[in-house]
């Protein structure tokens, strides 16, 4: 760059920093800087005129009318600079051109006709986007004296110049009326590829900002800042995985939008609507007193936006056409119950067994629950089948099942076939301590506790959640049934072992009395396998003739054959003698398994 341009942009830097010091519209010298920055590599990337980018850059918003009496004073407030700085004539015109022609005037503005102008304007545009755009966006409210939001502020979908600098707005109307307009507006390459990362960044900004202004807004169908009472239809989750899957497959339709309505019900006392607030404090407290003190933070903080949706969302889907999305686990199948007790008579409300339409889709494949489907599984549930109406007497029944299993009064539930049971706390121990067992977790050897738990879980096809295994294992080394090694703080930092009890019978805990059984169970399973095996095993070799194996042209192969089928023989005639003793043993320990059971004490 000459150094009689340096000259002319440095005076340009202290013209323009006086006329916006002391800004707190969001124009200020320090946008003035950050857009000059960026014009200047844009112009090197783009093979621009650096000189002409960089001038029209600190100059730009000059000549802005919301600093000067009018646009055209402010136009000629830089030509009389420019022609007292010395400028060159056609550089002037060049500048002028570019700062004319720069605004976005409510989506108005003319097209620019040089790359050094398409440049200047991107910079000045890419500084109204992303996490910046953002902050400028509420600074310029705030100076305007415009509210942040207010639902009942219309979006302007078009307007002319004057409507856009003197209408009503709001600082998030502006995101739609002109932030998120910016993205497809941009002239260069580079800048369209910035522009893509910060225009995600207004995006996320407001799913955040609508989020939040959700949360115990029993309004927010009307007053979303999103959706602006432009929805559809609701589909409900019961979980996060669930409703994210949703999300995705909704993409392509605006007008429908998905709700979580968390918190497992499977584990802990269930909470009684009628009877909210002692309820959830009951529900807080049986969690803190059983489950581990690892992520406890993060466990209060589910169950409190848990309860704020419970709380909020119920009556405003009340007039809306839903689809519950419920599939053959036990926690989805609770939460639909719940839920259907809040809004009685819903007269819109379809119901979606993802589970069981795409088992009978492909009988082969099987999921535990709505929660292990991507966006594609729902898509094909959709397409498959029409969601089912539920009538009067359906939401009814659903009704009552939910009454029942609150005056059964239990801490844990799971789904039998279509029947969901009260069950006891225990119910999933014995399956703890055979996996344990199975793990070879014994005489002296352990195994991770964060293992044990994801083989019961995954072998067991279960969805209860692995918090809740951990407690039931931490509970067995407590009454004596496994031991452990490491720190019991979490479940990855400790192991376990099954014990041998030592002390009579008489005095067994009932889980020691369990593990016993689990012990016994396990060895009559294996062996019974493996006399299964061996049975198959040794039907071959009586069918087996070793003259028969072709021996007969290597050397010495009547001696070989013979010493071959005089083995088989003998393994033959000894293994009807050890078959006997092993079918001998198996019938001892089912007598004990039985003797066990019948003297375990009831809990």
């Amino acid at each position: 760059m000459k150094s009689a341009h340096r000259h002319i942009i440095r005076q340009a830097q202290d013209f323009a920093r006086e006329v916006h010091q002391g800004d707190a519209s969001g124009h200020d010298w320090w946008h003035v800087q950050r857009v000059t920055r960026i014009a200047r590599i844009l112009a090197h990337l783009e093979g621009a005129n650096v000189y002409i980018c960089e001038l029209s850059a600190v100059l730009h918003d000059v000549a802005d009318e919301k600093l000067n009496v009018s646009k055209e004073a402010g136009y000629e407030r830089v030509r009389h600079w420019l022609k007292q700085a010395g400028a060159e004539a056609s550089d002037q015109e060049h500048v002028l051109g570019i700062i004319g022609t720069m605004s976005f005037s409510g989506g108005t503005g003319s097209a620019m006709h040089t790359l050094e102008g398409q440049i200047v304007q991107d910079a000045d545009r890419l500084d109204a986007m992303g996490v910046i755009g953002i902050a400028r966006t509420f600074a310029y409210s705030g100076w305007k004296g415009q509210s942040m939001y207010d639902p009942s502020v219309p979006l302007r979908e078009r307007m002319t110049l004057e409507e856009y600098r003197k209408g009503k707005s709001t600082a998030i109307n502006h995101f739609h009326e002109k932030l998120l307009k910016l993205k497809d507006r941009m002239n260069t390459e580079s800048a369209k590829l910035l522009a893509d990362g910060k225009h995600q960044s207004l995006e996320l900004f407001l799913e955040a900002y609508d989020k939040e202004w959700a949360m115990g807004n029993e309004a927010y169908l009307r007053e979303s800042p999103i959706h602006r009472g432009n929805v559809s239809r609701i589909h409900i989750a019961f979980d996060e995985s669930t409703a994210g899957s949703l999300r995705i497959m909704l993409l392509s339709k605006p007008g429908e939008i998905v709700v979580t309505l968390g918190d497992n019900l499977m584990a802990g006392p269930l909470p009684n609507d009628l009877d909210f607030a002692r309820s959830h404090s009951t529900r807080k407290e049986w969690f803190e007193e059983r489950y581990s003190t690892a992520h406890a933070e993060d466990r209060k903080l589910t169950m409190l936006q848990a309860a704020f949706a419970w709380l909020t969302w119920p009556q405003q889907m009340k007039e809306m056409p839903c689809l519950i999305w419920a599939g053959d686990s036990a926690a989805e199948q609770l939460g639909l119950r719940r839920l259907l007790s809040l809004m009685p008579d819903h007269s819109e409300v379809r119901l979606v067994n993802a589970t069981s339409v795409l088992h009978q889709h492909n009988p082969n494949q099987r999921f535990k629950g709505t929660f292990e489907m991507n966006a594609n599984h729902l898509q094909l549930v959709l397409d498959a089948a029409e969601p089912v109406p539920l009538s009067p007497q359906a939401q009814e029944g659903y009704r009552a099942d939910w009454e029942r299993l609150l005056r059964e009064d239990g801490f844990l539930r799971v789904l039998r076939g279509d029947m969901l049971c009260t069950v006891p706390e225990s119910y999933y121990d014995e399956e703890i301590l055979k996996t344990v067992y199975r793990l070879e977790a014994r005489h002296g050897f352990f195994k991770k506790s964060a293992r044990v738990i994801g083989e019961v879980i995954g072998q067991g096809e279960l969805t209860v959640s692995d918090s809740f295994i951990e407690y039931r294992i931490r509970h067995l080394i407590q009454k004596g049934a496994l031991t452990y090694s490491g720190e019991l703080d979490a479940m990855r930092h400790y192991s376990v072992s099954l014990v041998d009890a030592s002390s009579p019978k008489e005095q067994w805990s009932h889980e020691q009395r369990l593990a016993k059984a689990a012990k016994l169970k396990s060895l009559l399973s294996e062996m019974m396998e493996m006399n299964f095996t061996e049975t198959g095993f040794m039907e071959e070799l009586r069918q087996l003739d070793a003259e028969s194996l072709g021996l007969s042209e290597l050397s010495g192969s009547e001696v070989l054959t013979g010493s071959m089928q005089t083995e088989i023989d003998h393994l033959l005639s000894t293994y009807e003698d050890h078959q006997e003793q092993r079918k001998s043993l198996m019938r001892f320990l089912e007598k004990a398994l039985i003797q066990v059971d019948e003297t375990a004490p009831k809990e």
